[in-house]
């Protein structure tokens, strides 16, 4: 697939989450597992893992305004330099700590998805957006279909202290290249506009904008918002249930990198949605997957739950390019970058109910019971794509 239509700044920003990605996943998907050794119940593990997604839902807005009033490469730099902590805070391993760690992740994630979508769609082409929004994603891709396979065996010969140290590495690596190829050239007065944020006339305007195009991106924040609970589901259930059923690190790790797979095609689905149809391409995912994680309820063995979570991974990694296509050709570009704050603030509250969804229903009745959970969203989302193609 030619990927020549594709801007240079947008695979710059891949080659940079390339690096500044790969530490952090040599563990992150181990983090639950990591937690349940200093924190007793899965419920409040449940909470912790969606703390960033809380975090991020509080900062999505004032960011996104931040963005639109001084550039998205500075808040990008912001975001990769605060994505450098967490490694350092849960070394530390106290719960206080631990939560601080998930405060970092917060405040990273609303800084660097904001600027970083924000970008990648304003400098590309409408012909091939979904495939500039997927190479945008393939470095972060890629890093988690390599990182946990390295992160398992390095876990199980050396602990967790190696790969949250590769964390801060790989980060600070991420920072530099940022440096070298692009830069944090800003197009206004950095400090003055934060402090315009904590006007509240510029919250008024931004509303306002929502409410005047609200038909128009709901479609986008609907459906992003239950693609997100599925998504963020399986980062609690899986790595819990996998030890559960007795997986050890390595094996941990080539289930978590064989699921990250389908990640790297991104593009081709983001392609073939722009042939057939996008809402006709998110029908038949979410069809295919519903049964998929209701048949997750009644299997034991971490061979079995590996190669279904395979398949759910699959179906689910397909969505993000169509979503994320649906919603820039329907936002206005003079007020996309406001609006992409408020579609991440609807992924950030799909990602806070999902491990929270999780962890509930786990301390209630079971782990396997979770993933029944989850199939109730698959189903609820097909109808809302069945909704959105007939009209």
């Amino acid at each position: 697939m030619a990927l020549q239509e594709v801007p240079r700044i947008t695979k710059y920003l891949s080659v940079i989450m390339l690096f500044g990605w790969l530490g952090r996943n040599t563990v992150w998907q181990f983090l639950p597992v990591y937690f349940q050794m200093h924190i007793d119940t899965v419920f409040l593990i449940g909470v912790l893992t969606s703390m960033p997604a809380a975090v991020s839902i509080l900062l999505d807005i004032p960011v996104s305004n931040y963005v639109q009033r001084v550039g998205e490469k500075f808040v990008f730099f912001t975001g990769l330099i605060f994505g450098a902590f967490p490694g350092i805070a849960y070394l530390l391993a106290t719960p206080l700590t631990l939560g601080l760690g998930k405060l970092f992740e917060g405040v990273s994630k609303s800084l660097v998805w904001n600027s970083g979508w924000s970008l990648s769609m304003k400098t590309s082409d409408e012909d091939s957006e979904s495939k500039s929004l997927s190479v945008f994603l393939l470095g972060v891709n890629l890093a988690a279909i390599i990182g946990p396979v390295i992160g398992g065996y390095l876990i199980l010969s050396n602990g967790f202290s190696l790969v949250l140290g590769l964390w801060l590495l790989t980060s600070m690596i991420s920072i530099g290249l940022f440096l070298s190829y692009i830069g944090i050239s800003s197009k206004a007065d950095k400090v003055l506009m934060f402090e315009k944020l904590f006007q509240s006339r510029t919250y008024s305007n931004d509303f306002n904008h929502l409410k005047e195009h609200w038909r128009k991106v709901t479609p986008a924040y609907g459906m992003i918002f239950l693609y997100s609970i599925i998504f963020s589901f399986f980062w609690l259930a899986v790595p819990l249930a996998l030890e559960e059923a007795g997986a050890t690190y390595v094996e941990m790790g080539f289930i978590f990198g064989l699921a990250a797979l389908p990640k790297a095609f991104q593009i081709f689905f983001g392609d073939l949605a722009d042939k057939i149809g996008r809402y006709r391409m998110l029908i038949l995912l979410s069809a295919a997957l519903t049964p998929v994680l209701f048949a997750m309820y009644f299997l034991e063995g971490p061979y079995m739950l590996g190669a279904f979570f395979f398949v759910a991974a699959l179906l689910t990694n397909g969505i993000p390019p169509i979503i994320h296509t649906v919603f820039d050709q329907r936002a206005p570009k003079d007020v996309e970058s406001e609006l992409v704050g408020f579609m991440e603030t609807s992924k950030h509250i799909g990602q806070l109910v999902g491990p929270t969804m999780a962890g509930t229903v786990a301390s209630i009745f079971s782990l396997s019971a979770s993933f029944a959970s989850a199939g109730f969203i698959s189903l609820i989302m097909l109808g809302y794509s069945l909704k959105l193609q007939r009209f």
